[in-house]
């Protein structure tokens, strides 16, 4: 075989995860190959035109973490190919991990983004939007003085330098408490109040949500504001994630990394010489319909995309756990998730809003909007049955991601039951649908196309029962020479987080990622060379040179080349 189908390491699943770990692997000098069975970008967390997810639900209907998919109609809408239809949503904090590694690895320049316009929440039969600056909130005249006293000392509290643990307020078991109750019995604020802080603000998932945890990501969404505009949360234009992981592909392949879409992977076997010589690649694979195996000496998988029934004693398997805060839940979580186009705008100001802006005119026209986020609280519907909070993020087309004219809405709840994920979701989605901006009757928007499903996620550490037999789950161990190398590193399924976390989690865990493949490649070259020098087939001096080689990996992002000062 000729050197261009031997690799260091071989990426499988072009989740955002494995797309910032296949472009570090690319920047910091090594062979990558990356390969999807798909013939998109993204994964699970890809952004579909309207053919693309017609086409997915269908397929989709046996994946183990996707079920439950239903379609209101596989009509094609007109401008289809116009659409960027986001399989798990998200926005971006504008201070963060992957907003850092979006600026450090130049992939930022490869994409456009969008603030988010509003926040609301719904309470008490009222739509309120949620103040976006110190200066909105002494203007909101819904809020008592009392209130606004009350929430600023909060605010300032849970924007401060010093840890939470070293703070009075936390002190006893109150950092375990539920954050709502918390708000209530340390700040005295009232249940509105509270239930917009923790659902709008700290983004909380259920009213279990641990107060610690929750004001940790408070104070990252706070400090967030301002640094782009008024907004805490960035959007990525052409379907958020989906575009962002398409974006590090094209960073990594502009560095060396060669990409295989569309072919399933036949058979992964390791090198019978492996244990011996170590002078071999460790892996070879043969992929569908491809005329040429691949080899490597590493391999990165998230392991829902790993092939059925390979996950066998084939190399010594390490599990990354997440890096990055999540649930905690040691067993699948599953969120029931819904997608609505719409070509009329809704608006997050209450009519009672609405009416003491008007100048007189008789007309009651409100704001439209283009991108938003809209809560609702758990319990907060009467006519709805999630336990857990149900948002709803609204993207129009300054998103790129619908035609003129167009809207989607996307649901999304956590549930811990075998549900419909339509007969869910569609109470919240007709209240939704009610904020019309453009009419004040009780008729509703009607849809153009509507569609759910529910999505499992499986931690880890968790190993389902056709596997659990044939895995070996490592903690991280040390890889110095002679110790037992990791060849196989499963990274961390996307976390069941809160809507801005995501991003974050992928960066994060990519980071992780790829500091073990790092020890794990110096090891398994080190090994290979030492085999070779007491052959007599390399000077002792090559191996420590190659050493050196790989120690000078001292960051996960080298600087940006300036193209433009290149070409001066």
């Amino acid at each position: 075989m000729d050197n261009e189908g031997i690799f260091d390491v071989i990426v499988i699943g072009t989740g955002l995860t494995e797309s910032i770990t296949a472009a570090a692997f690319a920047r910091a000098g090594f062979k990558v190959a990356h390969l999807d069975e798909n013939v998109y970008y993204g994964g699970d967390e890809a952004s579909l035109s309207f053919e693309e997810y017609i086409n997915w639900a269908t397929h989709a209907k046996d994946s183990t973490q996707f079920s439950s998919i239903s379609l209101s109609s596989s009509d094609a809408l007109p401008n289809s190919r116009q659409y960027s239809i986001s399989l798990s949503p998200s926005v971006i904090p504008a201070a963060g991990p992957l907003i850092s590694s979006l600026v450090a690895s130049g992939v930022s320049r490869y994409g456009g983004f969008r603030l988010v316009e509003q926040v609301a929440v719904y309470s008490n039969h009222e739509v309120k939007t949620v103040p976006g600056s110190k200066e909105d909130i002494f203007k909101d005249k819904t809020i008592s003085l009392l209130d606004k006293r009350r929430l600023m000392r909060f605010l300032v509290f849970a924007s401060g330098d010093e840890d939470f643990e070293a703070r009075t307020e936390l002190e006893g078991a109150k950092a375990d408490m539920p954050f709502v109750e918390f708000l209530k019995t340390t700040f005295s604020l009232d249940q509105k109040m509270a239930e917009t802080i923790a659902y709008a603000l700290s983004h909380c998932v259920s009213p279990s949500d641990k107060a610690l945890s929750a004001l940790r990501r408070l104070r990252r969404y706070l400090r967030s504001a301002g640094r782009y505009g008024h907004s805490p949360f960035l959007i990525g234009q052409y379907g958020s994630s989906g575009e962002i992981a398409q974006g590090f592909c094209r960073t990594a392949a502009v560095a060396g990394c060669v990409y295989i879409l569309g072919k399933e992977i036949s058979s992964i076997t390791r090198n019978r010489n492996f244990d011996e010589s170590q002078s071999s690649p460790t892996y070879t694979l043969t992929l569908s319909d491809f005329p040429e195996t691949i080899t490597c000496d590493l391999i990165v998988s998230s392991e829902s995309h790993f092939p059925a029934g390979l996950l066998g004693n084939i190399g010594d398997i390490l599990r990354i756990p997440p890096a990055f805060p999540a649930t905690g839940e040691e067993t699948p979580s599953t969120i029931a998730r819904g997608v609505c186009i719409i070509d009329q705008p809704l608006s997050f100001v209450s009519s009672q809003e609405s009416s003491s802006s008007e100048e007189g005119d008789g007309q009651e026209s409100r704001p439209t909007l283009d991108t938003g986020i809209f809560v609702f609280p758990p319990s907060s519907l009467s006519t709805g049955a999630a336990s857990s909070a149900v948002t709803v993020l609204v993207v129009g087309e300054g998103t790129m991601s619908v035609p003129k004219g167009k809207w989607i809405l996307y649901l999304s709840t956590s549930i811990d039951t075998a549900v419909s994920p339509e007969q869910l979701l569609k109470p919240y989605l007709d209240m939704t649908l009610s904020l019309s901006a453009t009419s004040s009757s009780d008729i509703s928007i009607i849809p153009l196309f509507t569609s759910f499903y529910l999505q499992t996620t499986f931690p880890s550490s968790y190993t389902t029962s056709s596997t659990k037999s044939s895995l070996t789950t490592s903690s991280r161990p040390d890889h110095s020479f002679g110790s037992s190398l990791p060849t196989i590193l499963l990274s961390p399924a996307p976390p069941n987080s809160p809507l801005p976390d995501s991003g974050d989690a992928a960066a994060v865990n990519a980071e992780a990622i790829f500091w073990e493949a790092v020890k794990a490649l110096k090891s398994i070259k080190a090994s290979k060379k030492l085999q070779k020098t007491s052959e007599g087939q390399v000077p002792p001096t090559v191996v420590r040179e190659e050493e050196e080689e790989l120690v000078e990996i001292e960051s996960f992002w080298p600087p940006v080349v300036n193209e433009e000062d290149d070409e001066e």
